[in-house]
């Protein structure tokens, strides 16, 4: 202590001082969690504020949307007897 009263020296052991400021540490990370945390819900809030209403379908809607659905026919088409699905056959002599 000072002439004042006032703390100016404090000896203690280092694991002790470290848990002090691993304590502070901690608390510190804890408050920037925090903001950004309540930042990231302003941002979060103003995106969905900025998003149109979506309308619901009504049940007209939905029956107008499965009948318009076109699903194509299967296409016949004749294969050629002569094409050779496996490709060219390389020989060792033409390595």
């Amino acid at each position: 202590m000072d002439e004042t009263g006032e703390l100016k020296l404090v000896i203690m052991d280092i694991e002790e001082y470290q848990k002090l400021l691993l304590g502070k540490i901690a608390h510190t990370v804890q408050e920037v969690e925090k903001v950004n945390h309540e930042i990231m819900r302003a941002q979060l809030d103003d995106v969905v504020s900025e998003m149109p209403q979506a309308q619901p379908l009504s049940n007209t809607a939905i029956k107008n949307q499965q009948n318009n659905h076109h699903v194509p026919e299967s296409a016949e088409e004749a294969i050629d007897p002569s094409f050779d699905f496996e490709g060219p056959k390389l020989g060792i002599e033409d390595l």
